[in-house]
């Protein structure tokens, strides 16, 4: 038989890395009952974790006990910081085998514990005033609405009230979930503006859209003075792209109000990183404490990675390829990449009115990655591109499935 018609013959088709029901389906088109199922727990999946902040007896625990359950631990030369290999149901068995030796190893298997639940189900609901964003179904949109004279994207509205509602009329039409109002540009080397000047841009702007139409409105802004005066005008979200550790108040306004939703973003000075995604996650876990200290308990955060924010064009690229390390956060995660410098860059200095379909590439790689809410300048182009990759990526729609077959070929 030649290599050819072996290769016919037997079809071998590669199943991982792919969706997560590839190997489900394909052991029940085998015929097999779906207690078969389990085997792909124990062989079929092999589920990798990075941990660090090991002493040396959890770093001997996690040895052992992946060891006898046919997994490895590969660690660094001070035992801190370990790569954990092992088949799926020996992963999921460490919070209770942890358990068994020690609080400390206790406290390690509940946090593995967490990130294995977080990364294989969606982000709970979040509650935002009155609306309520559930991210099960789709992936939510959100418009941008910039009340500044001086934004990166070219979209600026800076003093035409009756211009920006009716842009937020029309994100309404176009699909979208969520607006984000914001009156100080954060492009790099922008000018800072006081909390006077930020707060006599949004105000007129928040009031209007709130009382025009029934979507949930975000405030984008790092000071706690425009977010206290934004949410007494009708703002349900707080965007804070230093994730409640710029302005230590910020974190005092929004846990005295319980409706009131945070976007923490990931940001820091300068571009250094030891390993990007473990500094980005670290980050935002530290947001997620501080919000938890504050009072805001971890239901109300949604998570940013910052796309373009404290990166060069290679780190934000980078961090499009490991989005799906978020997800052992546990936290809707928000991406912000829309008409952003790294795509005109990759298109040979596009402007930002040009940079529209690599804002759409970055999007359905986003979606496939497993993010809850898109933040974009573009809301029509966008809500088509997310529900197409979200047909592919969360499931065939039921009015799509029901579809005739097409007339004849060929």
């Amino acid at each position: 038989m030649t290599d050819a018609a072996a290769a016919a013959r037997y079809n071998v088709r590669p199943l991982l890395p792919g969706p997560e029901s590839a190997l489900r389906e394909s052991v029940l088109q085998l015929g097999l009952p779906a207690d078969r199922l389990s085997a792909l727990a124990e062989h079929g999946a092999v589920e990798a974790l990075a941990v660090q902040g090991l002493a040396p007896d959890q770093a001997r625990i996690l040895e052992r006990a992946l060891q006898e359950r046919g997994g490895t631990v590969l660690t660094d030369l001070n035992g801190s910081r370990a790569l954990l290999l092992a088949p799926l149901m020996a992963m999921g068995q460490l919070p209770a085998v942890l358990a068994g030796w020690s609080e400390s190893a206790e406290s390690l298997g509940a946090a593995i514990g967490a990130a294995l639940m977080a990364r294989g189900s969606s982000p709970p609901p979040l509650r935002a005033g009155t609306h309520t964003l559930d991210f099960r179904a789709r992936t939510l949109v959100m418009g941008v609405l910039n009340v500044t004279p001086d934004s990166f994207a070219g979209d600026s509205i800076s003093d035409d009230v009756g211009a920006v509602v009716d842009r937020a009329r029309g994100f309404v039409d176009a699909g979208a979930d969520l607006i984000d109002i914001g009156g100080e540009s954060t492009r790099p080397n922008s000018q800072a503006v006081d909390a006077d000047e930020e707060l006599a841009r949004v105000v007129p702007a928040l009031r209007a859209v709130c009382s025009a139409v029934d979507l949930p409105v975000s405030i984008d802004t790092r000071k706690s003075e425009v977010a206290r005066r934004a949410i007494a005008e009708g703002a349900v979200i707080v965007n804070d792209v230093w994730g409640l550790r710029g302005d230590p108040a910020m974190v005092e306004v929004v846990a005295e109000h319980a409706h009131v939703g945070v976007v923490a973003m990931h940001n820091q000075r300068g571009t250094e990183y030891g390993d990007l995604m473990a500094d980005i996650c670290g980050t935002l876990r530290e947001s997620v404490r501080i919000a938890e200290t504050g009072g805001v308990a971890a239901d109300r955060l949604v998570i940013d990675p910052g796309f373009g924010f404290a990166k060069t064009p290679a780190q934000n690229l980078e961090l499009m390829r490991r989005l799906g390390e978020l997800r052992g956060l546990g936290r809707p995660v928000l991406l912000g990449v829309s008409r952003k410098h790294t795509i005109g860059a990759i298109l040979g200095g596009a402007a930002p009115s040009d940079r529209v379909e690599g804002t759409l590439a970055l999007l359905a790689l986003g979606v496939a990655a497993g993010v809850s809410i898109v933040r974009v300048h573009d809301v029509a182009q966008a809500a088509r591109a997310v529900r197409v990759a979200d047909a592919v990526v969360r499931g065939t729609p039921a009015e799509v499935a029901a579809l005739p077959p097409p007339g004849p070929t060929g």
